[in-house]
């Protein structure tokens, strides 16, 4: 049944993405006089198609991973001069047209964040809810309960904000600087890096600094024969109090545990909305030499982290192109990171990664993380249109920019071997992104 959520939940959001990057071009086109052709969604067999009164023919076709839009004289052996051909169009027409696309994507991204705005988004407080023991946070001195007001200058107000931050220092050597608020003081900490993460694939920047977000204190997993499974501990279980004293936070309860020095403790937890008190006997680790009953966190995000924030109409519109500029800006910090070496190329993703997000978006995040992560990948789609590859229309733009430069058209000799060079290279990039999907998927 997960499966089949993934599968349709990817269908859907690629379908939507590429009718909106194939309707940017089609309505460039009409409104410059050009007649389209062939509308496509998906490519293959026409397995659903239908005609216009402006004889344009709408299809929708067998395989749904991109689509076209076919004007009268686009194409190099077509070089017709009709008034409704593209090729006699002015070159700021032409270019519109070929930009058309991208430029819808990221209209798409400004729209789906602009409703997310206006009708509020829950945001998570960076507050610091637990320290992984022997992480560089810990041996630095961040604290549970330390709220990140900056990293690197930059201003902190949630944990996505945390994370679009370290993000830039991906790849990097030196120190991250974080500026946390502890008892109404400001201190600030430096941790080092080294290359940091440049051959991981992390999905959790602030976790691999060893800082969690404010959890409930629910039970994720319960390991065998561990005190907690012998006292009678399981699986979702809430804990509410340890020897009397209220837990509100994960972190809560291994700074009560510690507190046992092994004594037998008293627990108090919710179970199917009863209430139950467990006897439990901490043991001692080996690894740590910290007091350990054997559980683990549900990683659920603790209501009193979350704020909703809602804004006017204004501000959702300033709110939401200022969004859609900043994934593009570290979107392309992170491509040019790449290219250097500076990050893995393993955290490059295809069908498969989107296809697992979406359906993990619908699963445990609904809509709103749903039609989200559609505007993150409108503008990837967007961003990745717009490489100088004669088969993408970044490369279209750059061709007809050399050509009004130099007031001719290039060779048809020479256009057709770097269009084979851009086919031949993005059917490498598919095969090496769908390989990593494969290879993240195995382990």
């Amino acid at each position: 049944m997960t499966f089949l959520i993934y599968i349709f939940s990817f269908l859907i959001l690629i379908s939507i993405i590429v009718f909106i990057h194939e309707l940017g071009h089609f309505s460039f086109a009409r409104l410059f006089g050009v007649r389209v052709l062939d509308f496509s969604i998906g490519f293959g067999r026409s397995i659903k198609s239908w005609e216009t009164k402006s004889k344009t023919i709408f299809n929708l076709r067998l395989l749904p991973f991109g689509g076209y839009v076919k004007m009268n004289g686009e194409e190099i052996s077509e070089k017709s001069r009709s008034s409704d051909s593209y090729s006699s169009k002015k070159y700021y027409q032409k270019l519109l047209i070929t930009l058309g696309g991208p430029i819808f994507n990221f209209i798409l991204a400004i729209a789906i964040f602009f409703i997310i705005n206006l009708f509020g988004t829950y945001k998570v407080i960076p507050i610091v809810g637990d320290v992984l023991l022997n992480s560089t946070a810990n041996e630095k001195g961040i604290e549970k309960g330390d709220l990140i007001t900056k990293i690197d200058n930059a201003e902190i107000s949630s944990f996505s904000d945390a994370q679009l931050a370290l993000s830039k220092r991906l790849g990097e050597s030196g120190y991250l600087e974080i500026q946390i608020l502890r008892d109404e003081n400001f201190y600030e900490f430096f941790l080092p890096i080294n290359n940091w993460l440049s051959t991981k694939e992390p999905s959790n920047l602030l976790y691999e600094l060893g800082i969690f977000p404010p959890l409930k204190p629910v039970i994720g997993s319960v390991s065998k024969a561990s005190p907690a499974e012998v006292g009678g501990m399981e699986p979702g279980d809430k804990i509410l109090e340890i020897e009397g004293k209220s837990i509100l936070y994960w972190g809560d309860i291994r700074q009560e545990i510690n507190k046992s020095s092994g004594n037998e403790m008293s627990v108090k937890i919710l179970r199917e909305n009863r209430i139950n008190t467990l006897l439990i006997k901490p043991n001692l680790s080996e690894n740590t030499f910290n007091w350990q009953i054997g559980i683990s966190s549900s990683f659920e995000l603790s209501d009193n982290a979350r704020v909703l924030e809602k804004f006017s109409v204004m501000d959702s519109l300033k709110n939401s192109i200022l969004q859609t500029y900043k994934v593009i800006e570290n979107s392309i910090f992170f491509i040019g990171k790449i290219i250097l070496g500076q990050v893995s190329a393993k955290n490059l993703g295809g069908p498969v990664m989107i296809g697992q997000y979406a359906g993990e978006s619908v699963i445990y995040g609904g809509l709103y993380s749903f039609f989200y992560l559609i505007a993150l990948i409108s503008i990837s789609l967007g961003i990745v249109n717009l490489f100088p590859l004669p088969v993408l229309d970044g490369g279209q733009a750059l061709i007809l920019t050399i050509e009004k430069i130099i007031g001719r058209d290039l060779p048809d000799k020479m256009l057709n071997f770097f269009y084979r060079l851009g086919t031949v290279f993005l059917i490498f990039l598919f095969v090496f992104v769908f390989l990593n999907d494969i290879f993240r998927i195995l382990s």
